[in-house]
């Protein structure tokens, strides 16, 4: 990409050399790959794998630190929007987009032992969860027993009656053939 620009550059500027090479131009679009390459080149590979661990280890640092901070956040945001919820008559839709929020939120937080709206959200949740479970299985049982024909059972009367209704309909559309 680096040497289609300067190509570019040449063309545009009818044929002079620009003054960046392209090795400059790539360590400055790409400081730490050629900050990388500068270290594998200069460096044993004892030195590099070293330099790799502590790294990696800043790296995990790091990650720890950033998920800490937003366990922290997703806290106190549920703190917020549950006291904005507690105080203000929140209306229409951005009430619903609140007390959704909240609801997800209760899913995320660690236990509040002292709020029994928290305790009633993860006891809806759960029965929620577990509710479109038994209902998708009930009707999944439902759809293969009525596939197969053994869920309605017909009393002989209306067996009849049926056979019935079934030969008018049949004689009717000849006769209106």
């Amino acid at each position: 990409m680096v040497a289609l620009r300067v190509t570019a550059r040449r063309l545009v500027d009818g044929g002079q050399t620009p003054t960046v090479t392209v090795e400059e131009a790539q360590r400055r679009l790409f400081p730490r790959l050629s900050q990388v390459d500068r270290a594998r080149s200069t460096t044993s590979s004892a030195a590099v794998a070293a330099d790799t661990n502590v790294a990696a280890g800043k790296g995990y640092e790091d990650r720890e630190k950033l998920l800490t901070e937003i366990h922290n956040m997703s806290e106190e945001l549920y703190d917020k929007v549950s006291h904005a919820e507690r105080i203000y008559n929140i209306p229409g839709r951005e009430g619903k987009k609140i007390s959704r929020l909240r609801e997800e939120l209760a899913t995320q937080v660690g236990p509040r032992p002292g709020d029994d709206s928290w305790r009633m959200l993860r006891v809806m949740h759960t029965l929620t969860y577990y509710g479109g479970y038994a209902s998708f299985m009930f009707t999944s049982y439902v759809l293969a027993s009525m596939a197969i024909g053994s869920i309605v059972e017909l009393e002989p009367d209306e067996k009849r009656w049926i056979r019935r209704k079934e030969g008018r309909n049949a004689s009717e559309m000849k006769q209106n053939d």
